[in-house]
């Protein structure tokens, strides 16, 4: 499955880089350190850069996913677009920055008006794992007919029980995947810049539901294995 430990791990990235962004430390005046303008302008210049190539590798990505639906891709690419233009907007703006009031205005709307790694981050990657579980679900839904069929098969048989056992884990872990992963990608995609820090919270219970829905899918697999496993006479014993 595509992205799953960007999933286990973005979000956790991304809320250590939006800490950093907020507990950055005041900009000393340019009175009481002559070259702080200097230092400040090329200190934003750096994390300008940073999250520039952020979007870059988000934008790959979305691109690169082939689970993605069609509507989530497009929201995802609007997002990741408008935070490039104003992000490029400042690549261009802050080397003409004079005084140390522009650097910080600039600042401002690079974190405030974009959050590229608190936001858009765990966004981009939540979504795309998501998506990659419905995909896998549904997959495992189309395995439920032949795998029942399978079942039958052997009543009357040693593998029955441990056979029909399995078939019922199975169905309640598709079910428990499915209903962890379905309601991510719209509690996500409504977060926005301008809602942080309280979306914070959602990313964080995103990422337990993704966890929880990825281990059921490895749990139902690993059953639907045992049910063919019985097919050709293995018992549990």
């Amino acid at each position: 499955m595509q992205h799953h430990r960007f999933a286990k791990t973005g979000v956790a990235a991304a809320l250590l880089a939006s800490a950093g962004a907020i507990l950055a430390p005041t900009l000393a005046s340019a009175s009481a350190r002559p070259h702080s303008f200097t230092t400040n302008q090329a200190n934003l210049e750096a994390q300008l850069a940073s999250r520039a190539a952020q979007l870059t590798r988000l934008t790959t990505d979305i691109t690169g996913s082939t689970t993605l639906t069609a509507a989530h891709l497009a929201t995802l690419t609007a997002n990741i677009t408008a935070a490039s233009t104003n992000i490029s907007a400042l690549i261009t703006k802050v080397p003409t920055d004079t005084t140390n009031a522009q650097i910080n205005v600039d600042r401002k709307s690079m974190v405030a008006l974009n959050r590229v790694f608190a936001v858009l981050t765990p966004q981009v990657f939540q979504v795309i794992e998501a998506d990659a579980i419905s995909a896998s679900v549904s997959s495992l839904k189309n395995e439920e007919s032949g795998l029942l069929s399978a079942v039958n098969g052997l009543v009357g048989e040693n593998g029955y029980t441990n056979a029909f056992n399995h078939y019922t884990a199975f169905l309640k872990l598709v079910n428990q995947a499915s209903l962890n992963s379905t309601t991510v990608a719209a509690a996500d995609l409504a977060q926005v810049p301008a809602d942080y820090p309280g979306d914070t919270k959602v990313f964080v219970r995103a990422n337990h539901q993704l966890l929880n829905a990825d281990i059921a899918i490895a749990h139902a697999n690993y059953d639907a294995s045992i049910i063919g496993l019985a097919s050709g006479g293995y018992t549990g014993a």
